[in-house]
């Protein structure tokens, strides 16, 4: 029973978190980003208001009342592995002898860890984009969506989402939850919170007839049948071990079975739990904390040659995003952003100093003032939530026009696209002197950044007017 009901709970956090990377259903199941462990953790570093503190609270006190559940229901990674071992036993029935016992890299578990927490200390997120199981998932179904959609799709991105994919799948098909008890982070942090948890694997020595059944059916082998021991801080919370069990000898329960014995792994479980905690509060300590407002416009092109993305003094992100240094040091590259984005205004970054996390270019749209999608999404505190009355005077960048590429200023044709459609009045046609001519000016002032001038600029393949990013947003 118990199993039944974590496959049916996971199932749906599976489908809502899938439906949600791929940018369908926003509105209904957006919650499901929220309840992911290291995004709650980033919302936490990035500013700890009673909601993020709360939902983190909620994630850690999940698993010290019921374990690693998280791992098997929440988590869209650990669920996906879960779908990889099952494809595995129906296609490989009896010939596979299943899992076995072992007892875990301890040293390699705690060095990801700590690297994790030091990385995240530092404000570089390239680990956590790489390792995170939110975020690795995110870019493989952003790839496959792309493949699908017949996108283009930054070559990084599908080399990382290409080698997780295959990484993950591997592990997952030899040797069962390795990944998550070794690589993840998340793992090893609800681990180490796991073996204080009220509930937990039970065995009853008494009733075990030591057939081994519930070791080889454990995926995260953590079942030491010999000596009828649990791993807790490995086990996952699946309930595989429950149902293989035909002697009633295991079950699910908040108190010892008696004639069991004392479980020997809980041994020093309560001092690494809070090892672990003082880690991730002194990575939340260490980060500054900011925050922001914003909200929007409106308009659209028919697209003509294709336009390349030009040099910026400094790069563009998103409102909400408070800062250039606040975005890139907690975004975790999960891609929902990305896939979010009704304008095609987020894509990838490519550089090493932020790959695969996202940077604005409008060669494809711009960045609608009445869009709200990025920041609804965020679940790490990356992208603050902001109105569409607050988003219209938050000022991102400044347009600036080149001349020598103007087709008004060169007289060689009477343009003024940027005059008309810029949201906020921001760009006039101004008369240079020399006859009818008028070159467009920008009134930094009161421009925005959205990048409307820049995407509509007939001027190919560069736009005569170009948005370079600030470093420090803030209301216009």
């Amino acid at each position: 029973m118990l199993r039944n009901i974590r496959i049916v709970l996971a199932s749906l956090l599976f489908a809502c978190t899938t439906l949600l990377f791929i940018g369908i259903g926003q509105d209904w199941w957006g919650w499901a980003a929220y309840i992911q462990f290291i995004p709650s953790v980033m919302r936490v570093i990035g500013g700890a208001t009673l909601g993020n503190l709360a939902v983190l609270a909620g994630l850690v006190l999940l698993t010290l009342v019921f374990g690693r559940i998280y791992c098997s229901v929440i988590c869209p990674l650990g669920i996906f592995q879960d779908a990889v071992i099952a494809l595995r036993r129906k296609l490989s029935g009896k010939k596979k002898k299943g899992f076995v016992f072992s007892k875990g890299l301890k040293w390699m578990r705690l060095t990801v860890l700590i690297l994790t927490v030091a990385s995240l200390v530092a404000g570089c997120q390239m680990l956590i984009a790489l390792i995170g199981p939110y975020s690795a998932y995110g870019k493989m179904v952003r790839s496959v969506v792309c493949l699908v959609d017949g996108q283009s799709i930054a070559p990084a991105l599908a080399l990382v989402a290409g080698i997780s994919f295959f990484l993950v799948t591997l592990c997952a098909w030899m040797w069962g939850r390795v990944w998550c008890n070794t690589v993840c982070p998340v793992g090893t942090v609800l681990g180490y919170v796991s073996k204080a948890s009220l509930f937990k694997i039970r065995i009853d020595e008494d009733a075990c007839t030591g057939c081994g059944l519930c070791g080889r059916t454990c995926k995260a082998s953590c079942i030491d049948t010999e000596h009828h021991v649990v791993d807790y801080s490995r086990c996952v919370g699946c309930f595989d071990c429950i149902d293989s069990c035909h002697a009633g000898a295991i079950s699910y329960s908040s108190s010892e079975i008696s004639g069991g014995k004392r479980d020997k792994s809980s041994d020093g479980g309560r001092r690494r739990f809070l090892g672990a905690t003082l880690l991730l509060a002194g990575a939340a300590v260490t980060a500054k904390a900011q925050k922001i407002k914003q909200s929007g416009s409106d308009l659209l092109v028919d697209s003509m040659a294709p336009k390349r993305s030009p040099d910026r003094t400094v790069r563009m992100v998103p409102p909400g995003a408070v800062s250039v240094r606040n975005f890139y040091s907690r975004c975790i590259s999960c891609q929902l952003c990305v896939s979010t984005c009704p304008n095609d205004v987020l894509r990838p970054s490519t550089d090493l100093a932020h790959l695969l996390q996202p940077q604005m270019g409008f060669e494809g749209g711009f960045c609608r003032p009445e869009c709200t999608s990025c920041s609804d999404v965020c679940p790490s505190g990356a992208i603050l939530p902001i109105s569409r009355e607050e988003k219209s005077s938050i000022k991102t960048g400044t347009a600036r026009v080149n001349a020598d590429l103007c087709l008004a200023a060169k007289g060689e044709f009477s343009c003024g696209n940027c005059e008309r459609h810029c949201p906020v009045g921001a760009i006039s046609m101004v008369k240079t002197g020399e006859g009818d001519i008028r070159r467009p000016v920008v009134m930094e002032e009161i421009c925005i950044g959205c990048g409307a001038c820049e995407f509509l600029c007939p001027t190919r393949p560069v736009s005569a007017i170009t948005v370079d990013g600030i470093e420090v947003h803030h209301i216009r």
